[in-house]
């Protein structure tokens, strides 16, 4: 073999070997440990704490997932409330995959941040509100709704469960309507608002058929809570079906939530009704009550469980009224 052919060999193999080298270095490289730079922005001294902001912002402004993907696994949670704002500033689509794995139920913590504003406060919430608010601000997520929907119903009380609804109506996803018309049917009434609440926000289309079909069910606590809820509706259709409610539900407790509830659904055309109420003779004291309480909220006149004087006071300002 001649001297040029011998060198150009030499060459390409000390060449294959410094590739190599340098691929060993590169995987051997010390990974970047957020929590630490988290740690060093709040040092006492000046140029570490501007060192960790550049440090922290190169990472950033190069789509770097994984430092902060890393650093959701953190046991401190003020280091992972970090790394899920982190990931917010970045504008990679690679960066909202860690955040959809913080929707799983098992991932919760709590966050003592406004969940749409995102400052400091001193009430926590859960943190999956905070993740599927800003993975709506990212564009949304086709993986999230799945997520939050699979774990509803598995969550250890009800605060949780509270939560998860929260969060479904945060994404502000229409693949996360069924999900939350599921929990229109709920025995707790804070979840059942929370429902409403998502549904209304994404003007999801059906939530009054949704809520009058509940009205049917066979447990008296999602009767009453769904008949609560449709005070917040002002429609002919909803008026009907309460005051059919109040006349035929079994529940006692269900017929006091419709009676509450038809004062703002149906407005003055539902003052006979009531004062009809107040008029039999057969019906509870407490149903007496409710309905007296309801004209209150009507009228802004507070004449008590006195039929006759409810009667007096409607001749002489029906007129005014519109009636």
């Amino acid at each position: 073999m001649d001297n040029k052919r011998i060198k150009a060999v030499a060459r390409a193999s000390l060449l294959s070997v410094l590739c190599l080298l340098a691929a060993v270095a590169g995987s051997c490289a010390p990974r970047v440990d957020v929590e630490k730079l988290f740690v060093q922005m709040n040092s006492d001294d000046y140029e570490e704490r501007v060192e960790a902001r550049q440090r922290l912002g190169e990472l950033v402004e190069k789509g770097d997932v994984a430092p902060f993907a890393r650093g959701l696994n953190s046991r401190h949670a003020e280091t992972r409330v970090q790394c899920i704002l982190h990931l917010l500033a970045m504008r990679s689509p690679a960066s909202k995959t860690p955040l959809v794995g913080q929707l799983e139920l098992s991932k919760r913590f709590n966050v003592f941040y406004n969940p749409i504003r995102l400052v400091p406060v001193s009430t926590p919430s859960d943190s999956r509100i905070m993740v599927a608010n800003i993975l709506w601000t990212k564009g949304g997520d086709p993986r999230a709704a799945e997520i939050l929907a699979k774990g509803y119903g598995h969550e250890p009380d009800v605060p949780t469960r509270v939560a998860t609804v929260f969060a479904l109506g945060a994404l502000h996803d229409v693949s996360a309507v069924p999900a939350l018309k599921k929990a229109l049917q709920d025995e707790d009434s804070a979840v059942t608002q929370a429902a409403v609440e998502g549904l209304r926000v994404m003007e999801a289309p059906g939530i009054v058929e949704a809520l009058l079909q509940n009205l049917s069910d066979s447990r008296e606590k999602v009767r009453l809570n769904n008949a609560s809820a449709l005070g917040a509706f002002h429609d002919a259709a909803v008026s009907d079906a309460l005051i059919q409610t109040i006349h035929k539900d079994p529940s006692e407790g269900v017929r006091l939530a419709a009676l509450q509830a038809l004062p703002n659904a149906g407005g003055f055309s539902t003052f006979h009704v009531i004062l009809g109420v107040l008029k039999d003779p057969k019906a509870d004291p407490t149903l007496k009550e409710k309905a007296s309480k309801a004209l209150l909220s009507l009228t802004g006149q507070d004449l008590g469980v006195d039929a006759g004087r409810w009667s007096k006071w409607w001749d002489q300002n029906r007129a005014s009224l519109g009636q």
